[in-house]
Order: structure tokens, then C-alpha cells, then sequence
């Protein structure tokens, strides 16, 4: 079978993986609205092409945070990837070796963060983290992701409550569940304990409690680059800049976790206003092509991270799969590139603001 969308990818995902792990990996908060959104925002921007023009090489290479990707595309961190494919993380992290671009690995995984280096030891991997309730356990994971050779802490910073979801109370999915490895938290559980509620106690659900201080800490505590991902308004970009942050992942964590949200294209530009240049913007959220890549380093995103359709390349033929999604991704974008030319256009600084227009403002011209 011959895949040529990303579409195809989520199809063969849906018909191999699964239903349950489909429904974790697809599943929104409740109603679906923030997911909804986060896919629709790119329909609502059209492009302002510029033609005769001389693009006949076109370079999709940029430098991020002093590390070259040939790509404006990485990986969102994700959590069990063995429930796509086997190996899992090191599959995903192997692929991004290959491609020479950026995965940021989950504090989830389910290899832990050292294997998944081994695994693909050229992979310029970026770890994420929560703020955790246990400081002493956040410390012990934020020295060995230095020592496993990561170039980057991204702290995810929209997730200090929990509340079960509805596709949660599901027995196939407690049974899928119950087979994730948490292969980061292993060495602080105790073997004859229950671990899922020694694993939950660690969560920053457990004391819902956050604040900016906690990014002041990680500063102090490491030299890696910060990155804080699940920023959604302008006065929290504001606020990242003044703790002296290293760059912004706009963020709503796939719509997994609150309904309503703008959908993160939408929330994107303000929020690059505010920054005004000061760091990096990227972001994540319903990029399912290179032309919704295209939108979002117009609008201002230094690059973009995708989550889902990795985990369908990962299901469709683990390593080689996710090459093929990011092969598909780097086509549509040249491609796009190519055809809304001004000035060349051809290398990623060039995509600016000029090349596309939201869907009620052409009712207005």
C-alpha cells in the first residue's frame, strides 16, 4: 500500500492500530472543540502567491538554538510510542536522526530518556518535563537528561491539574494502559509497591501546584536551554520573556486536556507580537500538511512540531514510517514554497505575513 498524505498515514493508523490505541492517541478532552480547532485554524488562512520568480533552489536548513535541522519541523513529545510500534521511542528517535531534525522525547516515554539517546546517538533530542511534585526526583531526571546528552529542557506548563477523562473509563483502555513501561519513573517506584499510584503521586496533578518560580528553578538547576511549551496568551509570552526563557511552544496540548481553547494558529500571532523577536516561537497543534506548515512560519512560528502524525508513521513501519510523514511533510512545504514565491523565497526566513490572509479578510478587500 502506497501512502502519499498524512490522511492516508491516520487512516492506516485507525484500520491496524487498534480502537484502544487509536482512542489514546486521537482522544480530546470531552467535547473535541479545542482538537477541532487546532485543525480548522489553518483552513481559515489562504495563501497570497507571487509568481515569476526564480525558485528553482529552495533550502528548508535553519538554525535552532544552535543546532542546525534541515527541517522547521520536528517531533511534540508524545507518550508511548510502544503502543505504535515496538521500539517505541527509539524507532521515533532514529527516524529523527536519519532526517536530521528535532524530537522532543515525553517525560512519558516509555524507554527511558538514556536508552532512547543510545538509540540514536547523532539525534539533537529535546527533553520535556512537568514540574513535578517531588523536587528531589525532578532533579535526579534533569541530571540525567543532561548527562544523556539532550540539547534542550522543554516544560510543559498546562498540565498542573488532572481530571479523568471520559474515553479514560474505558476497560480496553486501563488494559493498554497497564502495558506502558513509564520507563523514566522506574528507578523511583519501589518494586512491591503499587506503582501507578506511587507513578500518579509524582505528577504535578498531584499538589496543583505551579508557578514562575518553578521555571527560575530549572534555570538555576541547568545551562541546557529552556523552552516552555503550552503557552497560549500574550501576556504569558510577556511573562516567559521576562523569566528569561529560551523560546515559546505555543501549545494546548493537542486539545487533549481542556475544551474552548483558541486553536494554536490562532493564538499564534499575538503572542509573536509580544515576544517581539526577543526568543524563538514554535508551534504545535492540527498540522496534518506542508501548507499548514507553510501558515505557521508565516505567522510568525520560528518552526513547528507534530505529534499524531509520528506516531502513524511509527504504526505504519516504525523508523521508516515516520522518514516517510516527514518526507511527505518537506515535499508539500518546498512545494508551497515554490509556488507563493516573492522575492525568491526560497529559504525559510524569507516566509513572511505578505503570503497569506485570514479567510474574513478577503470578504473585506
Amino acid at each position: 500500500m502506497e501512502l502519499t498524505t498524512i490522511k492516508d498515514f491516520e487512516q492506516y493508523a485507525l484500520d491496524h492500530l487498534g480502537s484502544a490505541a487509536n482512542i489514546y492517541y486521537a482522544a480530546p478532552a470531552v467535547s473535541g472543540t479545542t482538537y477541532n480547532e487546532n485543525i480548522t485554524a489553518y483552513q481559515n488562512y489562504k495563501f497570497r502567491p507571487r509568481y515569476l520568480r526564480d525558485v528553482r533552489h529552495v533550502c528548508t536548513e535553519l538554525d535552532v538554538q544552535g543546532h542546525k535541522t534541515s527541517l522547521p519541523i520536528g517531533f511534540s513529545p508524545t507518550a508511548h510510542h510502544i503502543f505504535a510500534h515496538p521500539l517505541g521511542e527509539k524507532a521515533s528517535a532514529s527516524s529523527a536522526e536519519a532526517e536530521n531534525v528535532i524530537m522532543i522525547v515525553s517525560l512519558m516515554s516509555d524507554f527511558p530518556m538514556e536508552d532512547i539517546a543510545k538509540a540514536a546517538p547523532n539525534a539533537t533530542l529535546w527533553q520535556q518535563f512537568y514540574i513535578l511534585a517531588d523536587e528531589e526526583v525532578m532533579l535526579d531526571l534533569l541530571r540525567r537528561a543532561e548527562q544523556a546528552g539532550v540539547k534542550a529542557i522543554v516544560l510543559t506548563v498546562d498540565q498542573c491539574s488532572w481530571r479523568q477523562q471520559t474515553w479514560y473509563d474505558n476497560d480496553d483502555i486501563k488494559k493498554l494502559l497497564s502495558k506502558a513501561k513509564h520507563g523514566n519513573f522506574q528507578k523511583y517506584i519501589a518494586k512491591d509497591s503499587d506503582f501507578i499510584t506511587q507513578f500518579m503521586n509524582l505528577m504535578p496533578w498531584s499538589t496543583n501546584y505551579a508557578s514562575w518560580d518553578q521555571i527560575t528553578w530549572f534555570q538555576s538547576q541547568t545551562k541546557l536551554p529552556i523552552i516552555v511549551k503550552g503557552i497560549m496568551t500574550a501576556e504569558d509570552a510577556v511573562l516567559a520573556v521576562e523569566r528569561k526563557v529560551d523560546g515559546i511552544l505555543v501549545s494546548n496540548h493537542g486539545g487533549r486536556h481542556l475544551d474552548d481553547l483558541q486553536g494554536t494558529l490562532d493564538a499564534l500571532p499575538a503572542i509573536v507580537k509580544a515576544v517581539d523577536g526577543k526568543v524563538d516561537v514554535y508551534v504545535d497543534g492540527g498540522i496534518r500538511s506542508g501548507q499548514d506548515v507553510f501558515k505557521a512560519l508565516a505567522l510568525g512560528a520560528k518552526m513547528v512540531f507534530v505529534g499524531r502524525p509520528i506516531l502513524w508513521g511509527l504504526a505504519y513501519d516504525g523508523a521508516k514510517g515516520v522518514g516517510q510523514v516527514l518526507d511527505i511533510l518537506k515535499s508539500e512545504l518546498k512545494y508551497t514554497m515554490q509556488l507563493t514565491a516573492f522575492l525568491g523565497c526560497t529559504n525559510i526566513s524569507e516566509i513572511t505575513d505578505d503570503y497569506v490572509i485570514r479567510t474574513e479578510s478577503i470578504s473585506k478587500l
